[in-house]
């Protein structure tokens, strides 16, 4: 029994003697033992931690936090959303607001690198002012202004009363205008006193069609589609059997409540005009438009400054003559700033560009007894001529 305790001593001495090593004793052992650590495993660890200086064992570059390396894209998306959400041109946000901020975001932020991420958003595109006062930079973000309930409500009423557009799509459009009225949201859509003797459409397609032709305009691309009519039974009716048109879109404008698309056609080598609500399968091409349709803004100003820009007809100056109880007459038709002078008590003459067109001597002849044409002389045969097909035929 004595032996065993005298063993079992020698074996903690032992224990403890091998505990009490120098380091440099087992140097050589340890780096036999512990497999080199590879370059690009340190790099991911690095990448993974880097808030600690020291990575087994390796230092980084730097001792800058992980929370401006690691996460420089998401630093920069919470600078632009406090920039949005807090700052105005009346109370900017300085440079240690700024820092202060992020850090409560967990977004560690340095003086040194908030101008050159500042810059890196304004050279993205948004707008940003920067206003520098006593040398130091104050920074916010310029809002585009909010809609009033006025406004809202205005273009909630001509969404309404668009005809262009379908039952389906006037009550979404409505919805997302609505949105835009915060609290008041349900005052826009509820009680509404306004009512439009409009009949909506039936072409879900007037969308995408007035997305292919805006892009076809500004790639300067030839596009394509099929033209229908309605028949009786309110069913397409395609012109042509069916034939693909092709043409180059110059511009749209809106007219008596309808979109049509002014365009050149190549195969008849002229302007024409299309409903865009008629228009199936609008397609871009891989044709370049004819130069012909390159048309000068001040061209396209002009005719769409015409009283009635839709149908075809020489273009020509005009003076009525009419009773001043038109005159609100003339100015819805042609606008206030067309020319007026007084002729009498009761009489006043317009100087006005019309298309002497059907729809012209249509609109016209609803004042058979109160407007005349004084000029041009061809324009005054052709209103007689007119009048005897009216009234005699």
């Amino acid at each position: 029994m004595a032996r065993k305790k005298g063993d079992a001593a020698n074996n903690k001495t032992t224990k403890k003697a091998a505990k009490r090593q120098p380091h440099n004793s087992v140097e050589g052992t340890k780096k036999e033992s512990v497999p080199a650590v590879r370059e690009d495993t340190v790099e991911v660890a690095a990448e993974i931690d880097t808030d600690t200086a020291v990575v087994e064992g390796v230092a980084t570059d730097d001792d800058t936090p992980s929370k401006e390396k690691g996460n420089t894209k998401l630093k920069l998306l919470r600078l632009l959303e406090l920039l949005q959400r807090e700052s105005t041109q009346r109370k900017p946000l300085t440079t240690a607001q700024i820092c202060q901020k992020l850090e409560k975001m967990g977004m560690h932020c340095e003086r040194r690198t908030l101008y050159r991420d500042i810059k890196l958003l304004i050279d993205c595109g948004y707008d940003i002012g920067v206003i520098t006062e006593r040398n130091a930079n104050l920074y916010y973000c310029r809002k585009a202004p909010e809609l009033s309930f006025s406004e809202l409500k205005i273009l909630i009423d001509a969404a309404e009363a668009a005809s262009f557009i379908t039952e389906e799509q006037t009550e979404v459009l409505v919805k997302k205008l609505a949105a835009l009225g915060g609290s008041r949201r349900s005052e826009l859509t509820n009680g509404n006193l306004v009512h439009f003797n409009s009949h909506k459409h039936s072409n879900t397609e007037v969308y995408d069609a007035v997305s292919v032709v805006e892009t076809a305009i500004q790639k300067k691309v030839r596009i394509s589609f099929y033209y229908f009519d309605l028949d009786e039974h309110a069913q397409r009716v395609y012109r042509h059997d069916r034939k693909l048109y092709l043409v180059d879109p110059i511009i749209l404008i809106h007219n008596h409540d309808n979109y049509y698309l002014r365009c050149y056609n190549p195969e008849h080598d002229e302007m024409r005009n299309y409903r865009i609500d008629r228009m199936e399968d609008v397609a871009l091409t891989d044709t370049a438009m004819d130069a012909k349709a390159d048309v000068s803004p001040e061209e396209i100003a002009k005719y769409t400054a015409q009283a009635f820009k839709m149908y075809s007809g020489e273009t020509v100056e005009a003076l009525l003559e009419f009773k001043d109880s038109l005159l609100d007459v003339i100015f819805d038709k042609f606008g206030e700033s067309t020319p007026v002078v007084r002729k009498n008590d009761s009489t006043c003459i317009a100087t006005v560009k019309v298309q002497a067109s059907p729809p012209f001597w249509g609109w016209y002849f609803q004042f058979p007894d109160r407007m005349k044409i004084c000029s041009p002389d061809w324009l005054v045969e052709e209103c007689e001529r007119w009048r005897g097909l009216r009234y005699e035929g």
